[in-house]
């Protein structure tokens, strides 16, 4: 499977923000994939055995105990005579259908299997072979914060998670499984210098012969380490092309990366490493969003701000495995990688897992299981919710999966910075505009700054393209007023043709620089083929560029700077859903709520690789947006909250940072208010996620009965009818989620929960917000808990004279003093409801059949 990495996919481009147009959208049970493609040809399958993983394996897996973390002992005997059998058997297992020396991958801690190339026919003989549970075909996947601290309240004197509890990530591991990271960034380093006298830190030590003298000794002191390797590591760093082993350091503790699956279907871009090192930007933008080094950031070499991850003592474990294609803006990543990914950083003993890639699959892929596997080992995964908004149903996997912590996209409140150009005439339109340099023409720094007259293209045709019609200055046939034009910069529409066939003609014009602006929208990264182009380009906006454009038609003279390091502050209100965000319900279990919650995710600033494949090269900084920018700010908080509650497990603090969320969100539009499919319980708020009061936990044999209720057991360890007969749900709506949905309430339905006391004893009072034409009573709805304790209960649900087939709101509240524990509730009433299949058996008969009515009243 080839899976995207969700990345900034936002229609309003910022400084060095992928955009709409700019890239492609980022972005059940024992099944073979149909396969369509002739049997002799391979393709990359991934195949799951029957025997369970060794974090599943009774006497293996992890044990919860107070105050310690959970930890796979991959190193214990017992573990690694377990794991040996496992790969024995997978050999055993391809050497009976002819291709041992096809695999790539062994799988065998968070999923037991393996990857390897194989043809249909092969495919189809594991499928049929006993022990064997699933067979998927490899697809393609898309990889998916100066003022957050302060946004998220994390600085607040009163609470705050930084400030007042003193809490930064010390000793929590954070897994990053996306592109890799930018070695010797000073986001990721483990040394501070040396402290030196103020004296001999200011001005007059540096310009006088005296402070020279004095402050000589001073200078050659080595910097100071601030960071201590983490107790139980068992990760690596991986040398390869521009990473050398030496490139990690204690804040950096780990780095590998996994390329088998990628090279083998797909092209490998010529400027990427292959190695942990970065080549997308990616990978080291979320890695510093989490847990990056509080630092000064520059754009264009100019001081912009200081910025920080959310768990700036949080150590950071970086696994490579997804890759930039020739012309790619953003990487792609093959399941096969990604599930190695995984299998080795739950053996490596990372805490948390940010996971920014996602595919539109089903739940129960191979790196769905293998992230479940990660959570039965005490891992959080925290992953980006997709970037296919507004639209509905849009959640990507693994994000859909009742295991992992989904996270949608908003803005927050702050100041921004992006890349401008300078209008100096005339007085009318004098102003900076904020523009986006193309990603194939040479750098601005490099042949700037230009301060010339704009001239407003004329190609005399109105051309047509890809069903667009275009304009007399799109510049898409030879240009006509190259006497006007030489010299200048040319001011372009888009549309009608490719960027680079546009930036050639008006090279070829006699032009120094391009100006495009967009033919809708704000401005975005323009992508092409640079071949033997030699001036600059970049893009504004729409409604900048009409208004540049009606000042040239009207006569006037248009003066322009082009400068790289120009720049627009551009002020955010924050709380704002983005269009991006993807949407539940969730399309591949609708009882269960997506996505769980929002976080910043627009206009992020944050590290970046100088040696990026595209045209941010010699940056060491950037802004970005997306969901896969959302999700790391929440996985450097529970790295914080996990400092605090070692012991907490991952359904724990999931619940813990989904039922303290706030609700006070807006839709992309500023008016609508935002719902539960729109950012799930709400937008995290880390210092309420301290203290929770209740928290809804669960295990693996809850989410085992989850899977039996889909007819997709995990494994062939799985005992359905024991879970079933233990009690445990076995339907997504009873789950024992922090979220409540159903979407088949037909006159009444009850639904189950149990929830837990983590904080004193206290006693807590039900409450519940619905629409009035749907009943909730809880029962009971007063709890008394001592520390520690847990209880269940109920939720009634009841129609009347509703309204049938679609989505209603509500939420559920447990409160106790000042402690509120909010569960949003998603509710479908039905009017009616029957069995899909009914059986039965001879040639002929009749068959009960109970249909269930959700209308209460008479029939006329």
């Amino acid at each position: 499977m080839k899976k995207h990495l969700t990345y900034a996919i936002g229609a309003a481009a910022a400084l060095f923000v992928h955009s709409l147009g700019a890239a492609p959208a980022p972005a059940a049970g024992t099944r073979l994939k149909a396969i369509a493609a002739a049997d002799d040809e391979e393709h990359i399958y991934i195949v799951q055995l029957a025997a369970p993983p060794a974090v599943a394996e009774p006497g293996l897996r992890p044990e919860r105990r107070k105050g310690v973390r959970a930890r796979l002992e991959t190193q214990s005997p017992a573990v690694r005579r377990y794991t040996d059998r496992l790969v024995a058997r997978h050999d055993a297992t391809l050497e009976a259908i002819g291709a041992r020396h096809a695999k790539l991958y062994s799988y065998r801690y968070a999923l037991n299997g393996f990857s390897a190339r194989l043809t249909p026919t092969q495919a189809r003989k594991l499928r049929a072979r006993k022990g064997v549970l699933n067979v998927w075909e490899d697809r393609k996947q898309q990889v998916r914060t100066s003022d957050s601290p302060d946004f998220l309240g994390l600085t607040a004197t009163a609470g705050g998670l930084w400030k007042d509890r003193k809490l930064s990530g010390e000793g929590v591991v954070i897994g990053v499984i996306d592109s890799g990271i930018a070695p010797g960034h000073i986001s990721f380093k483990d040394t501070i210098p040396a402290k030196r006298p103020r004296l001999c830190r200011s001005a007059w030590a540096e310009n006088s012969l005296l402070g020279l003298w004095l402050c000589k000794r001073f200078k050659s002191r080595p910097d100071q380490l601030v960071f201590a390797r983490p107790a139980g590591w068992q990760g690596v760093c991986e040398a390869g092309e521009g990473f050398a082993s030496t490139d990690c350091n204690n804040k950096l503790i780990g780095a590998r990366y996994y390329i088998d699956g990628f090279l083998e279907q797909y092209a490998l871009n010529e400027n990427e490493f292959i190695s942990p090192k970065d080549a997308d930007g990616h990978g080291t933008h979320i890695a510093s969003v989490a847990a990056g080094n509080r630092v000064n950031a520059t754009l264009g070499g100019e001081f912009v701000d200081k910025i920080s991850g959310m768990a700036q003592r949080a150590h950071i474990a970086v696994y490579k495995a997804c890759w930039l294609e020739p012309g790619a803006a953003r990487g792609s990543c093959s399941t096969a990688d990604l599930t190695q990914a995984i299998e080795d950083a739950v053996a490596d003993g990372v805490d948390i897992i940010n996971y920014s890639v996602g595919t539109d699959d089903d739940i129960v892929d191979a790196d769905d299981l293998a992230l479940l596997a990660a959570v039965n080992a005490g891992v959080l995964v925290v992953a980006a919710a997709g970037n296919e908004g507004p639209a509905p149903e849009t959640v990507d996997s693994p994000a859909a999966a009742p295991w992992v912590l989904a996270v949608g996209a908003s803005s927050r409140r702050g100041g921004r910075f992006h890349d401008a150009i300078r209008v100096n005439s005339p007085a009318s339109v004098q102003n900076d505009y904020v523009a986006v340099e193309a990603d194939f023409t040479p750098l601005l720094r490099d042949k700037g700054p230009l301060t010339l007259d704009l001239v407003l293209v004329d190609d005399g045709i109105y051309g047509f393209f890809d069903t667009t019609i275009g304009t007399t200055f799109d510049a898409c046939e030879t240009v006509r007023n190259t006497a006007e034009l030489s010299g200048k910069i040319a001011l372009v529409q888009r549309g009608g043709c490719n960027f680079d066939v546009k930036v050639r003609n008006v090279e070829d014009a006699g032009a120094k620089a391009a100006l495009i602006f967009n033919d809708q929208g704000e401005a975005i990264i323009m992508t092409g083929s640079r071949g033997d182009i030699t001036i600059p380009a970049l893009m504004i906006g729409h409604d900048d560029g009409e208004l540049l454009r009606a000042r040239l038609v009207a006569g006037d003279t248009v003066g322009v700077t082009l400068q790289k390091g120009l720049f627009l502050r551009i002020a955010d209100s924050g709380n704002l859903m983005e269009a991006f965000s993807s949407r539940g319900p969730n399309h591949w279990q609708t009882d269960v709520l997506k996505p769980d919650l929002t976080a910043p995710g627009v206009e992020i600033l944050g590290a970046q690789t100088p040696d990026g494949a595209n045209n941010l090269r010699g940056e060491t900084f950037q802004y970005l947006s997306g969901t896969s920018m959302a999700a790391p700010h929440v996985a450097g908080v529970a790295a914080l909250l996990k400092e605090a509650h070692p012991d907490w497990s991952p359904a724990a603090l999931r619940s813990a940072l989904i039922t303290t969320a706030r609700q006070d969100v807006l839709n992309q539009d500023g008016e609508t208010p935002a719902d539960p499919f729109d950012f799930g319980a709400g937008h995290m708020v880390p210092n309420a996620a301290f203290a929770p009061g209740l928290v809804y936990d669960a295990g693996a044999d809850d989410y085992d009965a989850f899977l039996c209720g889909r007819d997709q057991p995990r494994d062939s360890s799985v005992d359905c009818a024991r879970l079933e007969a233990d009690g445990y749900a076995t339907d997504g709506s009873d789950l024992n989620l922090p979220t409540i949905a159903t979407d088949d309430l037909v006159s009444e339905q009850i639904i189950r929960r149990r929830v837990t006391n983590v904080g004193e004893a206290a006693q807590f009072v039900a409450s519940v917000e619905m629409p009035t034409t749907i009943n909730a009573e809880v029962s009971p709805s007063l709890l008394s808990l001592g520390a520690g304790e847990s209880a269940d209960f109920e939720i009634r649900l009841s129609t009347q004279y509703t309204t049938f087939d679609a989505w209603q709101f509500g939420a559920l509240t447990w409160s106790s003093g000042a402690t509120s524990v909010r569960s949003p509730l998603a509710i479908k009433a039905l009017r009616f409801a029957a069995p899909i299949v009914v059986t039965g058996s001879g040639a002929e008969g009749s068959l009960d059949v109970v249909l269930k009515s959700g209308y209460t009243g008479t029939y006329q």
